[in-house]
């Protein structure tokens, strides 16, 4: 790929076609020499990527490089480097746009690992690129970082759109197929089935796991060890490798390497916005969150704690109602980084594992579930200006009760009437978009299953709490090793935040990061996100991931 490195080379100064002066190679891999070349006849720069000879012998791959490189050249995108010309002479090449930044395998290289900013930037760079080809019917094939340049203004640009179907590079079952490749490799593709933008997804998740950590997430000596780990081996989370990388971001990454292709973003375009999502999220100034309008339809009892009166450690927290709303971000981004539990799959028989999942997104105020239960849960929402521990009292209104097992609601100063079900802010100073927040449902949503879920075992409403499993879950985990043994000494849990991450219409990514209190007085901090499916109108728990 071209790069920033020009090398002496005999065919330098050679001109091709009578047009493209070729001047210095830039970059070489198995199929294709690069070169920074002139065009004599526009007068510009150009990069020109000269194919082996022996390839030009075969008549079929010259027909469908040219056809490959034809259809390259109708995608006009900022992000993709542009296809100029194509042609035959001694040997098949393609004139592309000049980009002179290098690649993001070189950086890789020589700096290591980006920050998460800068990786998302990229990641993000790059998904526009992927839906602009994918909207044109094209299909790349070969996303890894040497694919990837750097334009002079410091975004990326994804090169060599059609030449790993033109190479055979894209299958495992071609001779083309090189370990730098199969790295990237979908699933689907290392078993030689049909590819699509899916496959495309998957690669660029793989790269946004190596700008995040410096690896690549399957590793081995051979193409084979490589494709054979991507297809047995669990999905790698970015944060066991760089421990305090943002659990959003390592959220999105590890979506889109989800073995399953129905389980990736849905486009290229959908993962860009998430990117974007998440870029926003991070960059936002600490800001008051106006009131919540929240739904009904869970048991949970939450409670208040302003951030500035957080209890002793070792001491469950007291029932106290509301929920607040002033929840600095940066606190919230440092429990984040220093105070999530970050271990294996939750289920477990230690006394200090839980359950939960990795998701970022906005800031929540601290929700308590405690054991105690109560034959009429009632939830108050309260909105704060400051972290003082104490709320200066404020007229109430008071709803009719009624017979039915709905919570009651008790509004404190809040310009709405909220229920007992919290949710993320309806506005706030850098909002979510509206495709990750979901329209309250009926059966209620993911999150109310979630919290349910958690109201259950903290109160040792054991059968409650297994009905929300998926057949799935019930099929994996033994009940009594995971609900029954693993909550029997729990005393109450607190949610730093719980909330709709991702969500379509069946299945849903909810965030669940909270601390654990037991009664010995002991408690445990958790960070990790569920997967939900919706089964018969019904959202279900169907994997957690740490």
């Amino acid at each position: 790929m071209p790069g920033p490195s020009e090398q002496p080379d005999a065919e330098a100064d050679r001109q091709i076609d009578g047009r493209y002066r070729l001047e210095a190679r830039i970059g070489r891999g198995g199929m294709a020499t690069v070169y920074r070349a002139h065009d004599e006849q526009l007068d510009r720069a150009v990069a020109v990527k000269v194919m082996r000879a022996d390839l030009g012998e075969d008549p079929l791959f010259v027909q469908r490089f040219e056809a490959e490189a034809r259809r390259a050249a109708s995608v006009s995108h900022p992000n993709v480097v542009s296809v100029y010309d194509v042609g035959t002479d001694g040997a098949p090449y393609m004139v592309m746009e000049l980009v002179e930044g290098g690649d993001l395998a070189r950086l890789l290289a020589d700096e290591g690992r980006m920050s998460p900013e800068r990786a998302a930037r990229m990641a993000a760079d790059s998904a526009a690129a992927l839906g602009a080809a994918h909207d044109a019917g094209l299909v790349h094939r070969d996303v890894k970082p040497g694919n990837i340049l750097l334009g002079a203004d410091g975004r990326a640009m994804v090169a060599d759109f059609g030449i790993a179907r033109a190479t055979g590079e894209d299958s495992m079952t071609k001779t083309g197929a090189t370990l730098g490749s199969v790295e990237y490799f979908s699933p689907e593709q290392a078993r030689g089935e049909r590819v699509g933008p899916a496959s495309d997804i998957y690669a660029l998740g793989c790269v946004l796991y190596e700008l995040l950590t410096g690896q690549r997430p399957f590793r081995g000596d051979s193409a084979y060890a490589v494709a054979t780990a991507r297809l047995r081996q669990a999905t790698p989370d970015p944060r066991t490798v760089v421990v305090d990388l943002p659990p959003g971001l390592a959220a999105i990454a590890m979506r889109a390497m989800a073995r399953d292709p129905a389980q990736r973003y849905a486009s290229a375009g959908d993962m860009r916005s998430a990117l974007l999502s998440w870029l926003e999220r991070s960059s936002a100034p600490v800001a008051a969150v106006s009131p919540a309008m929240v739904s009904t339809g869970t048991s949970i009892e939450p409670t208040v704690r302003p951030a500035a009166a957080e209890s002793p450690a070792g001491t469950p927290p007291q029932r106290r109602r509301g929920l607040s709303r002033a929840w600095p971000l940066a606190l919230l981004l440092l429990f984040l980084l220093i105070g999530g539990y970050l271990g294996g799959r939750f289920i477990s028989q230690d006394r200090g594992d839980g359950l939960g999942g990795i998701v970022e997104g906005p800031p929540g105020g601290e929700v308590v579930v405690d054991a105690t239960p109560s034959p009429s849960p009632t939830a108050t929402a309260t909105a704060t200006e400051s972290s003082t521990p104490t709320p200066t009292p404020t007229p109430t209104t008071t709803p009719t009760p009624t017979p039915t097992p709905a919570p009651t609601t008790t509004p404190t100063a809040t310009p709405a009437p909220p229920s007992d079900t919290p949710r993320p802010p309806a506005a706030t100073a850098t909002p979510r978009p509206a495709p990750n927040t979901p329209a309250p449902v009926a059966s209620g949503s993911p999150r109310d299953t979630v919290a349910a879920f958690y109201s259950n075992v903290a109160a040792g409403r054991f059968d409650a709490a297994y009905d929300l499993w998926s057949a799935r879950m019930k099929a994996e985990f033994s009940r009594q090793a995971n609900l029954d043994d693993r909550f029997a000494n729990t005393a109450s849990i607190t949610f730093d935040s719980l909330f709709v991450a991702d969500q379509s219409a069946t299945t849903a990514t909810v965030q669940a990061n909270f601390t654990e209190t037991y009664d010995s007085g002991s408690s445990n901090r958790f960070v990790g996100y569920w997967r939900l499916v919706r089964v018969d109108g019904r959202w279900l728990l169907d994997d957690p991931t740490y």
